[in-house]
């Protein structure tokens, strides 16, 4: 009984002592002679073995609280979750996960599950965010080829961007000068209308010149033949003077 409670003692330790025990143990069995052959039943060993209390062991459940009351069940592993439900000079009356129902020693009941059990928690724990790790690594490779793809796309883009803002300055380069060429088109027209109205006023004067030289024609057509007819008048009285200027 004694080295029972030792090994329920060392079964409540914590998972780094376990782990370092774990060493212990490795470098002591490292260390450990070879097998010494069977001896008889009492003789000693020449050389002590090294060796540990198993920590998985199985508890009887009884019907009452003694230890010699009828089994009810031949034995709980170690590390079994119970549920207590009375407690009486040294035994616990507990209910098993199947619904067995029995009473048991209470030394053999702890608070905190077995340190074997927190240390297949511990590792299934640890394989747990381990996994998890990988896949956050596997997630993080993703997420940078995302990354690196969406960065060349907006490579692309700002390229891209890069050429329309160029085909743009064009475009309004273009629009510019055919902005000015229809000013200067526009000032053309305006200039050829008043080239236009020029032209009437300088034919219209032209007209008048025109007519004004048929009347300046005509009035010294008129004059011409006025002059003829005082000629034809004078002459023939200037004769008549003269011959008779003679014959005086």
């Amino acid at each position: 009984m004694k080295y029972l409670s030792i090994a329920i003692a060392l079964l409540t330790l914590n998972i780094p002592f376990a782990a370092l025990a774990e060493d212990d143990s490795a470098q002591a069995t490292a260390q450990m002679p070879p097998p010494v052959p069977p001896r008889a039943e009492n003789e000693r060993l020449a050389v002590p073995l090294l060796r540990y209390v198993s920590d998985q062991f199985y508890v009887p459940l009884r019907e009452t609280p003694c230890s010699r009351c009828k089994i009810v069940h031949r034995g709980i592993k170690s590390g079994t979750q119970l549920d207590v439900l009375a407690e009486r000079d040294g035994w616990v009356l507990v209910t098993t996960p199947k619904g067995v129902e029995g009473w048991m020693e209470q030394q053999h009941i702890m608070d905190k599950p077995a340190a074997r059990v927190r240390i297949n928690q511990s590792v299934a724990a640890m394989q747990s965010v381990t996994d998890s790790n990988r896949q956050l690594e596997q997630t993080i490779v993703d997420l940078r080829a995302q990354a690196d793809s969406l960065q060349a796309e907006l490579d692309s883009a700002s390229g891209n961007r890069k050429n329309l803002v160029r085909e743009l300055a064009d475009i309004k380069e273009i629009s510019a000068d055919a902005i000015i060429l229809n000013d200067q088109n526009q000032a053309l027209v305006k200039q050829n209308h008043m080239l236009q109205r020029e032209n009437d006023v300088l034919n219209a004067n032209l007209d008048d010149l025109q007519k004004d030289r048929r009347n300046e024609s005509f009035l010294y057509g008129g004059l011409t033949v006025f002059l003829g007819a005082i000629l034809v008048v004078l002459i023939p009285k200037l004769r008549g003077r003269k011959r008779f200027s003679e014959w005086q």
